[in-house]
C-alpha cells in the first residue's frame, strides 16, 4: 500500500438543513464540515472518493477553491439500516 494521500475536491454549501441535505444525497454528495479553530466550513464531497480515504488511512487531500491541504475524517455519521454515509466531519491534519 502506498502512503500517497488520495486528492478529494470539495465544494462551497450554500444551504443548510435537513432538505438540503436529503437532496444533496439523491444528486450522490455527501454533505460535510470542515472543523477548524471554533469554525466550521459546511462542504459536499463525493461519495466514492471518500470510501476508497476511508479504508485507506482516513486521511486524504482535499482540494478546495484552488487550495490543496490534508485532512483527515473526524467523525462519519452512516444510515442506521443501509450503512450508507449521511454526513462526514473533517480536520485539518
Amino acid at each position: 500500500m502506498s502512503n500517497e494521500l488520495i486528492t478529494i475536491e470539495a465544494k462551497l454549501r450554500d444551504s443548510f438543513g435537513k432538505i438540503y441535505s436529503k437532496k444533496l444525497r439523491k444528486e450522490g454528495l455527501i454533505p460535510a464540515n470542515l472543523l477548524e479553530k471554533g469554525k466550521a466550513t459546511s462542504l459536499m464531497l463525493d461519495p466514492k472518493w471518500l470510501g476508497v480515504a476511508y479504508k485507506q488511512s482516513k486521511s486524504f487531500n482535499m482540494s478546495l477553491n484552488g487550495e490543496v491541504k490534508a485532512v483527515k475524517i473526524h467523525e462519519v455519521q452512516v444510515h442506521p439500516t443501509k450503512r450508507n454515509p449521511l454526513h462526514v466531519d473533517l480536520m485539518y491534519v
